[in-house]
């Protein structure tokens, strides 16, 4: 990418699918940011209280959130829509009926452009939580100032996410990735190889597919993850903590120049 497109498009709120498509040139891109485990593990535990179950749909699953970036800044927000997906956080504020039939209208009037000025987006959170002052995450120092909506999730065992995606074009932010056990979880995504890979159902879609699951995951190392596609996560151990956080596209040209 030219320096003078990088300069224009700082201006713009959004990344063109070009260049997009060329940053995300596999489903996660491994970064130079890498958390020591460890020290996370070790800091966490002061933060144990303040992780909130993952929306309000699926409570059964343990899935919890604990704030890192958020509206206000305050760990104690009830309910707290960073520790709720935001497709099911708009849905609900945007007045849908709770059916299975509305969801599926929900996204296709995304795909449709219809009430997207009315959605709540991941460039909106902006205010950094005592949380991301934890010595172990002094590694994210040098993307604190593109950090938006973001969070860490804890997942014990049978939690999981159903295949979603979480941004679409023109995209207004990025997704970076990363767990403490790669171990104890997968991550898929919708594969178009139907020879490899698990047979999944998309209740959204209504259709089967495919999902392929990512492998050679290095602990603590955060990856550009590309989320306009289609994915899925489980967790089959306990304790599986992920890194979930979302930076907006001024951070475009140092993720450019901090891939491996």
């Amino acid at each position: 990418m030219h320096l003078v497109q990088l300069a224009e498009r700082n201006i713009m709120s959004f990344i063109p699918e070009k260049e997009y498509n060329e940053l995300h040139n596999q489903n996660l891109v491994p970064l130079n940011i890498k958390i020591n485990v460890n020290d996370f593990l070790s800091d966490i535990i002061e933060y144990d209280s303040f992780f909130k179950q993952w929306g309000d749909k699926f409570t059964d699953l343990p899935r919890y959130g604990l704030p890192l970036v958020n509206k206000n800044g305050r760990l104690d927000n009830d309910p707290e829509p960073v520790c709720w997906p935001l497709d099911r956080w708009n849905f609900v504020n945007l007045g849908y009926n709770d059916t299975p039939e509305d969801f599926t209208k929900f996204y296709k009037d995304i795909q449709d452009n219809i009430n997207t000025d009315k959605l709540e987006l991941e460039i909106d959170f902006t205010e950094p939580t005592s949380a991301l002052n934890m010595k172990s995450l002094e590694p994210l120092n040098e993307i604190k100032k593109y950090m938006v909506r973001s969070c860490i999730l804890k997942w014990n065992t049978k939690a999981h996410f159903k295949p979603h995606y979480d941004t679409w074009h023109p995209v207004r932010w990025l997704r970076l990735w990363g767990t403490t056990n790669p171990d104890g979880m997968y991550l898929r995504f919708k594969s178009e190889d139907t020879t490899d890979g698990f047979c999944m159902w998309n209740e959204t879609k209504k259709e089967h597919e495919i999902y392929k699951a990512e492998e050679n995951i290095e602990p603590g190392r955060l990856y550009l993850i590309n989320t306009l596609k289609w994915h899925d996560a489980f967790a089959f151990k306990d304790d599986v903590y992920q890194f979930f956080i979302a930076l907006n596209v001024d951070s475009y040209d140092h993720i450019l120049h901090g891939t491996i």
